[in-house]
């Protein structure tokens, strides 16, 4: 749900925090007040199109839009953000945050997050479903028709295309495998030759686990010979023999071993350190038979150093070739053999996925054509459901119709797409939604629609502006109506001109225009029952509010309240 929204120098908004709730959310005012100036912000902060020099408040060089949501539970938006490297915080709050300037340069974040517009507008889009003027729909979008009429069948039609989905995509990796095999001799036969120079080349050469740093390690040792027996030889000099006419390190060690030995007697508290100072001599003693080994084991030797560095020639040649280490060659050289053994065995490989592509395209088309049946019987059921509800709406001679068109070969989602068609006049031929009837009629097909399909459609937030344009009476409330069912499961924002559709609402907001000395600003109120009272008073008898039109509000809410408890809406 949408939880907050912050907007800065927008139009006539100066600094405008707008805290939502779940439900039906009303937004309303007087005519010119501002209201849609809200619903124009929140679609900016969702990835809209924005007109810098006409929305960026007068005096001001840039604008700054933030969106609040909690996105708990909406698996679709946070698959999304973890594909685009955005944490996800625990606490499942997502801010969105537009800023624009002057030149229109435009800053998009996610959770503070700098992304692309298009990644951002992608996010956007899967948080909330603008029903607005001049606005796309997401219900225009032919690519989701086939979604939402499988929503709408329930487990029935969607258990079935899980099977469908799943026998689609054992059928894809057998094909693929047997057009791998089926490829021509020609081909084949060289990919056997390579596969096969190349198992040949790393078993001649058979490297073996840790060669290569073992060998590295001897090579350090033999370019250095000289130079290492020089400094052992020294060093076993300086600790055993001495030079210079200086006694040697063990000797010293040793009278100093005899000095402590005699301290130790004189004063008991001594005695660690003459054991300390025997432990470092007998060390040293090691380290002295260690230099001398050291010194007669290494020698220059040429031959041996020139095979070293033709081995590890060879190592390196095979980690350039095929992997760069010993173990992912070990790896590579697997993955050859088991190639070449099923290029070998190619015929009989090609046969045996052949028989087994022939079972799953049964299977798929056995269960496809199981989707299909379950599919039309929802569609006949979606139609029925939509012509009710836009008889309620005043629409009665609207024709809504639900069209298969089937799809050549197997696809993950069946055997045909889905397209709902609108014909908004009796013997005009049907037409995709989105060339039909825009504003307030477009809207109002939308709305049944989304009375059916609330449950089914994912996007947790849908906007309505002026839903009510054009009709009164009975098909007003039977709108309020349906915009309170739908809140059972979405967040709706509402902007209205009806108080009947007002006096339904969760939270009802009024927006006014207010001079503050200098220039005029943009307000939003969260009405109390009393300002909701006189609200409604207004909207029902203009600007002079009287007794009769309070009363006449209390009592359409009431009325609404009723109708609220009845449905389980508080």
């Amino acid at each position: 749900m949408l939880i907050n929204l912050y907007i800065k120098n927008f139009g006539l908004i100066d600094l405008l925090i707008v805290d939502l709730q779940n439900g039906l959310n009303i937004i309303t005012g007087e005519t010119g007040a501002g209201k849609s100036i809200i619903i124009e912000a929140l679609q900016v902060a969702l990835g809209g199109r924005a007109a810098a020099g006409e929305q960026i408040r007068a005096g001001s060089e840039r604008m700054w839009i933030q969106a609040t949501f909690d996105i708990n539970n909406n698996k679709k938006v946070i698959l999304m953000l973890e594909e685009q490297g955005v944490g996800v915080p625990e606490d499942s709050i997502l801010i969105l945050t537009r800023e624009i300037n002057r030149s229109g340069k435009n800053v998009c974040r996610l959770n503070g997050q700098t992304v692309t517009l298009s990644c951002y507008r992608g996010i956007g889009r899967n948080l909330v479903d603008s029903h607005v003027q001049h606005e796309q729909h997401s219900l225009l979008d032919q690519n989701r028709h086939r979604e939402l009429l499988d929503r709408f069948g329930g487990a029935l039609v969607t258990d079935t295309l899980k099977e469908v989905t799943n026998l689609y995509s054992l059928w894809k990796e057998t094909f693929n495998t047997f057009k791998k095999l089926s490829r021509n001799d020609e081909e084949r036969v060289k990919q056997a030759d390579l596969l096969r120079y190349e198992i040949n080349e790393i078993e001649k050469i058979d490297p073996k686990p840790g060669e290569d740093e073992e060998l590295a390690s001897e090579k350090k040792v033999l370019v250095n010979a000289e130079k290492i027996c020089l400094l052992a030889a020294e060093s076993y000099s300086l600790i055993y023999e001495g030079t210079h006419g200086q006694a040697p390190v063990t000797d010293l060690l040793s009278k100093a071993m005899d000095l402590l030995k005699n301290l130790a007697l004189l004063d008991e508290h001594t005695e660690h350190l003459y054991k300390s100072l025997e432990s470092v001599f007998y060390q040293v003693e090691d380290a002295a038979r260690e230099l001398a080994v050291l010194n007669s084991k290494v020698e220059h030797d040429p031959q041996r150093l020139e095979a070293v560095e033709e081995r590890l020639e060879l190592l390196n040649n095979l980690k350039n070739k095929y992997a760069p280490t010993i173990p992912e060659i070990f790896d590579y050289l697997a993955k050859a053999r088991d190639e070449l053994e099923k290029l070998e065995n190619k015929k009989e490989l090609a046969a045996t996925y052949a028989e087994e592509l022939k079972k799953i395209e049964q299977s798929y088309m056995k269960a496809a054509e199981i989707l299909s049946s379950r599919r039309l019987q929802a569609a006949e059921k979606l139609e029925e459901e939509v012509s009710r509800e836009l008889v309620d709406l005043e629409m009665g001679r609207v024709k809504f119709q639900v069209v298969f068109t089937r799809v050549d070969g197997l696809s993950p989602g069946g055997a045909e797409r889905v397209e709902f068609l609108i014909s908004p006049n009796p013997g005009e031929p049907l037409k995709p939604l989105a060339k039909i009837a825009s504003g307030g009629e477009l809207s109002r097909i939308m709305l049944a629609l989304k009375a059916l399909l609330a449950e089914a459609d994912d996007i947790p937030v849908i906007i309505f502006d002026e839903v009510d344009a054009g009709i009164g009476g009975r098909s007003l409330h039977a709108v309020a109506e349906k915009l309170a069912k739908i809140s059972k499961h979405h967040q709706i924002i509402c902007v209205t001109h009806a108080a009947q559709v007002a006096s339904f609402a969760s939270v009802h907001y009024r927006v006014r225009k207010e001079f503050d000395g200098e220039r005029t600003v943009t307000k939003v109120d969260k009405l109390a029952l009393p300002d909701r009272v006189d609200e409604l008073a207004r909207m029902l008898g203009g600007k002079e509010v009287t007794d009769i039109s309070r009363r006449h509000a209390r009592q359409m809410l009431s009325s609404a309240s009723k109708n609220l408890a009845s449905e389980g809406i508080s």
